[in-house]
């Protein structure tokens, strides 16, 4: 690869001169035109390409955009990041994804690493689990990094002080009960979470507000995880009880096509027998058909990328999209078409 010395022979300007028009610093030390040209005209000549580590160095930051995932396998993170690359690539950003299997420590590790590669800035697509070892460490190594100037952008609940980009967890399960509720069902289960987990606390809260103005009785399991797994174990435990609930709502798409799998393979129908809705709107449960409080989680992961990579921009933080109802498998009860 051609050097700077090289290019600078071909143009007939300094070494400094030609580094300040390759690597981005001629605007603190302006360079005619002419030259500018000349030595622009050199480097395509010799097929020179500028040193992005030397360039970040300069800079005090990459075009690289970091983000930490609470769970790659979860396909909620993953239409997340797959905004976040869309958009960074828009600027010419490239990500660097980061699994955390939902342990702070590893959220820590990551989040140090990440900035010794001196990137833009970094996202966190999962929320706070709240007593879990290594949240308030994590929190406070954020806090420092924020205050020092790295750009932090968190789409989910947090409890450290960055950039803050979230859905009303607690407005979604609220609406989807709510729409539960309209449909005439009385006797609706809630299924999914981890104990501590911010976003699905949230959403817990907003079922339980809906069902108490509806003055009917709630019922809250399945707190073991959010995954398809922990979906059908629950749905296994609630129709092994005496009586299944008229209706489902679920934490997540994945804890709902868990629920799914079990009653279909027990010979329930559905919505038929049960109506089964999750929240998320993620291509897993569109295949299945599941009614879901569909969030725009792409759009999510574009808006930080945008405002990490526009960092000397506008520096408003943008509001987070709206969510809306799809609906599938559920339908009022029996006997009720109304």
């Amino acid at each position: 690869m051609a050097t700077l010395r090289e290019i600078a022979e071909l143009a007939s300007v300094s070494v400094a001169t030609a580094s300040r028009v390759l690597n981005g610093s001629a605007e603190k030390h302006p360079v005619s035109q002419d030259v500018r040209a000349s030595v622009r005209a050199a480097a395509d000549t010799l097929g020179y390409t500028p040193s992005a580590t030397a360039q970040a160095l300069k800079q005090q930051r990459s075009k690289i955009i970091g983000v930490i995932a609470s769970d790659i396998l979860d396909p909620y993170f993953a239409e997340m990041t797959r905004g976040i690359e869309i958009e960074a690539a828009k600027f010419g950003y490239v990500t660097i994804l980061a699994n955390a299997n939902r342990d702070p420590e590893q959220e820590r590790t990551k989040f140090r690493v990440l900035r010794e590669h001196q990137v833009s800035g970094i996202v966190f697509c999962g929320s706070d689990i709240e007593g879990s070892p290594g949240t308030a460490q994590l929190a406070r190594e954020v806090n420092l990094a924020v205050r020092a100037g790295t750009r932090v952008v968190a789409l989910a609940p947090r409890g450290f002080d960055s950039t803050k980009i979230v859905i009303d967890n607690a407005a979604t399960a609220y609406e989807l009960t709510q729409y539960m509720l309209s449909l005439g069902h009385r006797k609706i289960a809630f299924i999914g979470g981890i104990p501590g987990l911010s976003a699905a606390e949230q959403r817990i809260v907003g079922y339980r507000d809906a069902m108490f103005e509806a003055q009917a009785p709630a019922q809250v399991l399945g707190l073991t995880g959010m995954s398809q797994e922990s979906g059908k174990r629950a749905a296994e435990e609630l129709t092994a009880s005496t009586q299944l609930p008229d209706a489902i709502v679920c934490t997540n798409d994945e804890v709902a096509v868990g629920v799914l799998a079990h009653l279909w393979t027990a010979g329930y129908k559905i919505p038929e027998d049960v109506s089964v809705a999750g929240i998320g709107g993620t291509r897993g449960g569109a295949v299945f058909g599941l009614t879901t409080m569909t969030l725009p989680l792409v759009e999510l992961g574009g808006l930080a990328a945008r405002y990490i990579a526009t960092a000397g921009g506008s520096s408003d933080v943008p509001a987070p999209p709206s969510f809306e109802l799809h609906i599938g498998s559920t339908s009022a009860p029996r006997g009720r078409s109304d």
